[in-house]
């Protein structure tokens, strides 16, 4: 294994970093099922039986990348809270930031791989679990109705479209806020 900038190897806490960077990226680009985990190594810097030092199979590795993703995510709205805000105004602040999470589209990518995956039970039940987290997370911030929230979502969602298809602004933003 390479030494890192500092002239050091890298701890498998850091190698385990860059296998998850490698892994958003290459999983948003082909998918859960066409992804390849030779691909992933290539990309991390690291030989392909390392990645199963650190996660027990491909499927692991995808779900650690979407847990990735989730906490990007949630951070961001996280980052955007402000407790005397009122819930439109701290809804507001959160898709503030949130189109700073969409400024790297491999994050959104890899979500609606997670999406696309789904028809594996497991991979449906965790996107399932985090998307009701989230929502829940987004109402307790915020303080909004769950009605707000979902409309919050739904317009985030499209930004997500708006952001892998790069769709002109006009096509987002006036129903995206």
């Amino acid at each position: 294994m390479a030494t890192n900038r500092t002239g050091r190897r890298p701890t498998a806490e850091e190698r385990r970093e860059q296998v998850l960077e490698a892994g958003i990226s290459v999983f948003a680009e082909f998918g859960y099922h066409a992804a390849k985990t030779s691909d992933i190594a290539k990309r991390a810097g690291i030989s392909q039986p390392y990645i199963y030092a650190l996660f027990e199979d491909k499927k692991a590795l995808f779900l650690a990348c979407l847990e990735r993703v989730r906490h990007q995510m949630r951070d961001a709205f996280g980052r955007a809270w402000r407790p005397s805000a009122t819930p439109e105004e701290s809804l507001a602040a959160m898709g503030r930031n949130y189109r700073a999470f969409l400024a790297n589209p491999d994050s959104p990518r890899c979500q609606l791989q997670g999406y696309a995956a789904s028809a594996d039970p497991e991979i449906r039940d965790f996107m399932r679990k985090g998307f009701i987290e989230s929502a829940d997370m987004i109402t307790k911030l915020s303080g909004a109705d769950r009605a707000a929230v979902v409309r919050f979502m739904a317009s985030g969602h499209l930004l997500i479209i708006g952001t892998v298809l790069d769709l002109p602004d006009p096509y987002v933003r006036s129903s995206a806020g």
